[in-house]
């Protein structure tokens, strides 16, 4: 049902999909400190993980920056030329990567549209449901959604139950491959949305960049007394169980392990914070999109000296204040197409509503910035904003 839903557009009506402004919404409900925590590993994780033990040496950054460059549903949100312009690669690099990115799981991601989407989950069914499937969605769209079997079956020359069966094996298809899926929400424990609280907050006071960490502190936590009382007893004590020694010996690393822990979550997040004031100090002073520089998370931990699952550890579903007071996600600074329906968006709100502006228009205000971008990937992110165009914005 979700296919033929997005296959036909038009009968269901805009709503947002958007988890992270959904959870920046106020709740009256406190939300449960389950809530904030992150998950072990993240799609573009997940698939650099697919695709980097077997690509050439050359092709790495662009498919990291490929893999970071999805948008919620699984789709590429960037152009190859961006993608080629961004890692400095050659236009026919970009396109290896591209192509290794759609190799894999889960299917379906990396598709430019929903047709792209689906073609890609039916490419190793040999089947004749499955070969049908695809003839289907290239020149039938229309026919799917009106549920004309027998225009199709007569065409092809095939049984409407052989139709029939291309129909189902299209329906149940996952229009949204990034969805739903174990990497970022397990099945059967859908996330609650509760309100973004800032794990970051970096000001401007006067001249000087102020970084905080918020959070709880090393020195919140102590080992229990009567624990380390009890592991001196034992170490002391020849008579000592050693099974005892070992256990209450095992609790007493675990607990300073994880103030150890505690410390270095803070440590990285404010080296992270003093490298985002060095990087990106237009975007965190104005809040403004179009400031915003490129950056991966691999560029982040090269300069840092760190690991790069360290970094996305760090900020993988975490929150920045900056100095407009808005907290974002930090995943602003690391999706380049955001920042271009952002600016889109900017560009949009101050338009005369008399007079609204082409996607041709929007192309040549945004190169006037910096970005270079054709005028169907306008249209593209607009699109994917849920904006009219201008014939609609006259309209309305």
């Amino acid at each position: 049902q979700a296919v033929l839903e997005r296959l036909v557009p038009e009968a269901v009506a805009p709503e947002s999909q958007d988890w992270e402004f959904r959870r920046s919404l106020p709740s009256e409900e406190p939300p449960d400190w389950t809530d904030y925590v992150s998950a072990e590993e993240s799609l573009a994780d997940h698939l650099k993980a697919q695709m980097l033990a077997d690509l050439p040496e050359r092709l790495v950054p662009v498919a990291e920056f490929l893999a970071e460059s999805l948008d919620e549903r699984g789709y590429l949100a960037v152009s190859l030329e961006e993608a080629a312009l961004a890692t400095g690669c050659t236009y026919e690099d970009a396109e290896a990567a591209f192509a290794r990115l759609r190799q894999c799981e889960p299917a379906g991601v990396g598709a430019t549209d929903l047709i792209d989407c689906l073609l890609l989950q039916l490419r190793g069914d040999s089947s004749l449901e499955g070969r049908l499937a695809r003839t289907i969605l290239r020149n039938h769209v229309e026919d799917l959604a009106a549920r004309q079997a027998g225009r199709i079956a007569r065409r092809y020359r095939v049984l409407p139950e052989v139709v029939e069966a291309a129909f189902a094996k299209i329906l149940s298809l996952n229009p949204f491959p990034a969805d739903g899926t174990p990497l970022t929400v397990g099945p059967s424990q859908p996330r609650r949305e509760a309100p973004a609280r800032p794990d970051l907050s970096i000001r401007l006071n006067g001249k000087d960049w102020e970084v905080t960490v918020h959070g709880p502190e090393p020195s919140m936590f102590t080992v229990s007394r009567s624990y380390r009382r009890r592991l001196e007893q034992l170490r002391e004590s020849l008579r000592a169980s050693k099974d005892e020694r070992r256990h209450v010996g095992e609790f007493v690393q675990r607990a300073k392990d994880f103030i150890e822990s505690l410390g270095n979550r803070r440590r990285t997040l404010h080296r992270i914070g003093r490298y985002l004031v060095e990087s990106q100090p237009g975007f965190l002073a104005t809040g403004r999109y179009q400031y915003l520089r490129p950056l991966t998370r691999t560029k982040m931990a090269e300069d840092l000296g760190l690991h790069e699952s360290t970094v996305s550890r760090a900020t993988m579903g975490k929150f920045v204040e900056i100095c407009t007071g808005e907290v974002v996600p930090f995943e602003v600074f690391f999706k380049p197409a955001l920042r271009v329906r952002k600016m889109i968006e900017e560009i949009l709100a101050t338009e005369n509503p008399r007079n609204p502006l082409s996607d041709e228009r929007i192309a040549e205000i945004l190169a006037q910035r910096g970005v270079k971008i054709a005028r169907r990937t306008v249209s593209k992110y607009r699109h994917g904003n849920r904006l009219l165009s201008s014939h609609h914005r006259r309209s309305a």
